[in-house]
Order: structure tokens, then C-alpha cells, then sequence
């Protein structure tokens, strides 16, 4: 079945290293069996629908398949491919090759990995030479030097310099990220997976190769392995990247001020004000515990909080 949106995936997948057979006949569309040599995942491709069915375990691999999948749906008349083609020699280069050229590069963070309460939040933010000195008189610079009251002014005018198809922010909620720490048994691992899926829509959108991040772990090799089984570049990993790159500075703020935002809104779910902050209040910490667990029992405890941290158990056991 020949179809230039499948075509496409296929190319998608090939860029990326990894390998794909044919899969089984299913009626009315293509099958898909694609590979990173830990996971193996099928796509079901249906023409007429235009839409692709992601299945499989749970896997890096999926993750960033699901990506893929869902930006081919979204392509259409004037929207950028999943794959760009080449530039002729004399031709003007697209804007996605202009930003390449112009040593743009995608900058990551995260925030809620030491609080107790809410998501943990991750962005990648790709800004481009032409955007810093708009960026810089919005204010932009590590999330740890601006003001609470002030943050989402500055992450409001982040989105409104940068195009979303250039910024990605993915908010792991408590639920989901309890159910992904106990399969995993280590944060760090957990983030590197997170930021190999936060990066893979940014970098598919964009083109662009160039990844920065704070290093969160002493192990540098664990997030580059997280990255190679997504098929991305090697991610340049420094500590205080915040201050070093002003696109990990953008995106310490959108992640920032989407877990304030969340801890916001997941306090007015359970009837409280704002949740609190951090992991050293511990008096106040218990306190809102306390009050969610009498509200919804011990098993609603973890629909707001992460359930590893050792002082939430005791709570939860005590």
C-alpha cells in the first residue's frame, strides 16, 4: 500500500537507526514492526483515516513513537514534515534549516523532582540566535532568580516569542509518576526517560540537533542512553546550565511555572489551598498530607503526591 504520509514515517523511522520489517496483513491499512534492540513496537497505519495505532509495551521506544505518530497526523497543506528534505546548493534554506545554521539549540529542565507534592515537570524550549535579545528583555534567566509572582509573566512571553512547535512540556502527574518510579526504582533513571521523550516532538518538529541540559546525575550515561534508544543526538550535559544557556534558562521557567500552576490546581482538587512547596517544611508538608488522606483515604494520598520520598511513607504508615 503506497501512500506518501506512510512513506514518510518510514523515513521518519530510518533517520533515526531504527530497524523495521513488514508486520501482519490487517485489514484496511499497513503494519509497521519497528525496533531498538530493547523494545519492539507495532504501527498500524490506516489510510483512509489517516491515522496510526501505536502498540506495544510501554517503552522509550513507544513513547517516541507515539510522537511520531501523532505529528504525521497532524500533517497536512502547509505544515512541516517529519523529515526535511535537502536544500539544493544555491536554494534559500527553510526556516527549520535557517535555525540549524544559526547554532540554535534545545534547552531542558525540570522542576518538582525534590518536592513532595505535584508533577514532575519537564521542558525542552529551542531558541534560535534571533529570538535571545527578546528573550533577554522578557526577563528570561534561571527560574531560581525570578520572583514567584513574576514567573508566569516571564514564561507568558517565552510562548508568545518561541512557536509552540518549538517547545515541549511534558507534566508527569503524581499518579502516573508513582506507578513509572516503582518500575524503575531510581528518579534519575525516570527523568533521563523523561527528557528523551520531552526532547523527541521538539527535535522531530525542528530538525534541529543540538540538545543542552543540566547534568542531574553524577552518571552522565544514563540520560545518553535514554537519548540514543529514542534516536536522538547525544545531549551536551553541564552543571548550572541554566546559566550558561539561555534556552535551558527559557525552559527552567516554563517547567517552573507549570508545576507552581499545578500545585495550584492539584490543591484546589483536594479542597486545600495552594499545596506546598519543597521537602524541608516538613510540619506543613504533613500537615496538607494529613488533611488529604482524612479527605480521601491513604490510597488518595498518591493522586498528589510522590508517594518514594520516606517521610510520605512513614505518613502513610505511621
Amino acid at each position: 500500500m503506497q501512500d506518501v504520509r506512510l512513506e514518510t514515517l518510514r523515513r521518519a523511522i530510518e533517520v533515526r537507526g531504527w530497524p523495521w520489517r513488514a508486520g501482519k496483513s490487517i485489514a484496511y491499512g499497513t503494519q509497521l514492526v519497528v525496533s531498538d534492540g530493547a523494545a519492539e513496537v507495532t504501527l498500524d497505519f490506516y489510510p483512509k483515516r489517516g491515522r496510526t495505532v501505536v502498540g506495544g509495551a510501554d517503552s522509550p521506544l513507544r513513547r517516541a513513537l507515539t510522537a511520531l505518530a501523532a505529528q504525521l497526523e497532524q500533517t497536512g497543506p502547509g505544515s512541516r514534515p517529519l523529515v526535511k528534505p535537502a536544500t539544493p546548493t544555491g536554494a534559500v534554506a527553510p526556516p527549520v534549516a535557517q535555525a540549524a545554521a544559526a547554532s540554535a539549540e534545545v534547552g531542558m529542565d525540570e522542576s518538582g523532582k525534590g518536592d513532595w507534592f505535584g508533577p514532575l515537570v519537564v521542558a525542552a524550549v529551542l531558541v534560535e540566535s534571533a529570538q535571545a535579545a527578546a528573550l533577554r528583555r522578557a526577563g528570561v534567566r534561571d527560574s531560581k532568580q525570578i520572583e514567584a509572582a513574576t514567573l508566569a509573566e516571564v514564561a507568558a512571553a517565552i510562548e508568545r516569542i518561541v512557536p509552540a512547535e518549538a517547545r515541549e512540556v511534558l507534566v508527569l502527574a503524581p499518579e502516573d509518576y508513582n506507578r513509572r518510579y516503582a518500575g524503575l526504582g531510581n528518579i534519575n533513571l525516570l527523568l533521563a526517560e523523561l527528557y528523551a521523550e520531552t526532547a523527541a516532538p521538539v527535535a522531530t518538529r525542528t530538525g534541529v540537533r543540538v540538545i543542552v541540559c543540566d547534568q542531574f546525575a553524577q552518571r552522565t550515561e544514563r540520560l545518553d542512553s535514554a537519548f540514543a534508544r529514542a534516536g536522538l543526538p547525544r545531549p551536551r550535559q553541564m552543571h548550572h546550565a541554566e546559566s550558561a544557556s539561555l534556552a535551558v534558562a527559557a525552559a527552567s521557567v516554563l517547567a517552573t511555572a507549570r508545576f507552581q500552576a499545578e500545585l495550584v490546581r492539584l490543591g484546589a482538587v483536594a479542597g486545600l489551598g495552594p499545596l506546598p512547596k519543597g521537602a524541608s517544611a516538613v510540619r506543613l508538608l504533613a500537615q496538607a498530607a494529613r488533611r488529604i488522606i482524612a479527605r480521601e483515604g491513604a490510597s488518595g494520598l498518591g493522586r498528589y503526591a510522590k508517594l518514594n520520598f520516606k517521610p510520605v511513607q512513614e505518613i502513610l504508615h505511621g
